[in-house]
């Protein structure tokens, strides 16, 4: 059921050549490819960590500027450009959030005036 024939049951210790030639497997291709990952690591397994490190932020950066590039909106503001759409949204997020607050609050002080009186909730008295 997994790709292979199960030998029929021996006694243990008599697995014979014939037994693993009945074994065989046969696996999908890997979706890589092994040769990928092999050459990945002849390339780099004698370098230091920084080297690798540097090589992998190049090959990222690349491919994700090739993949998603198109999304993004070219900012005349440097590399720090690309925080404006950020930074608009913090803005108008904390705007909104202040708003909502300030309603709520209003609403709540006229029903706690409504529940004590006139004079409200929580209130010094009128001096006579």
């Amino acid at each position: 059921s997994f790709g292979f024939d199960r030998p029929q049951a021996r006694a243990v210790g008599t697995a014979s050549r014939a037994n693993f030639r009945a074994m065989s497997m046969s696996l999908p291709p890997h979706p890589v490819g092994v040769k990928f990952w092999t050459k990945l690591w002849k390339e780099n397994k004698d370098l230091p960590y920084s080297e690798i490190h540097v090589k992998f932020q190049n090959w990222y950066g690349h491919a994700f500027h090739r993949k998603f590039g198109r999304y993004f909106y070219n900012h005349r503001a440097g590399p720090l450009g690309i925080m404006a759409p950020l930074v608009t949204f913090a803005f108008g997020f904390k705007i909104a959030t202040m708003y909502y607050g300030t309603l709520r609050d209003l609403g709540a002080a006229n029903d706690a005036a409504k529940a004590y009186g006139v004079g409200g909730y929580k209130t010094n008295p009128v001096p006579k």
